[in-house]
């Protein structure tokens, strides 16, 4: 099963990918890099000021920094950071600890003091629900 949101508030997170990952990485104009756009989404989706600027900062460095293809993942380069701000509202201060941790080890993370945040799709749902972000499922 696939968690569906796709809104949140003025946040459209079907299209996030489009919004944040068009931003130039090279040459780009300051304050308008892939990294900025997913923080002014994620603050317009509700995620609080720290964490969200947490989470520009680890979008950021998997990018500057190289990290594996599996962490640029996790950190939002394939979906735009929709998961992201998806686990930033559901389990917060989960998600803090791994950006952390990812931050501290710049991409080489300790998988098993601090893992990756993986959350089942109807915990996930239950939990938005929880902060009032209606969810679908689509059946894989």
């Amino acid at each position: 099963m696939l968690t569906i949101v796709s809104n949140i508030g003025s946040v459209d997170l079907l299209r996030l990918r489009d919004r944040v990952l068009t931003a130039p990485c090279f040459n780009g104009v300051i304050g308008d890099y892939p990294w900025d756009r997913w923080e002014v989404a994620a603050l317009e989706a509700g995620v609080s000021k720290p964490l969200a600027s947490l989470g520009r900062s680890v979008f950021r460095e998997a990018f500057q920094h190289d990290w594996s293809n599996d962490l640029k993942v996790e950190c939002g380069w394939l979906d735009g950071g929709a998961e992201m701000i998806l686990y930033a509202i559901a389990v917060p201060s989960e998600i803090e600890g791994r950006w952390r941790e990812l931050l501290d080890t710049d991409g080489v993370p300790n998988d098993h003091e601090v893992p990756c945040v993986d959350i089942e799709p109807a915990e996930l749902s239950q939990l938005l629900a929880e902060h009032g972000i209606r969810t679908s499922f689509i059946a894989l």
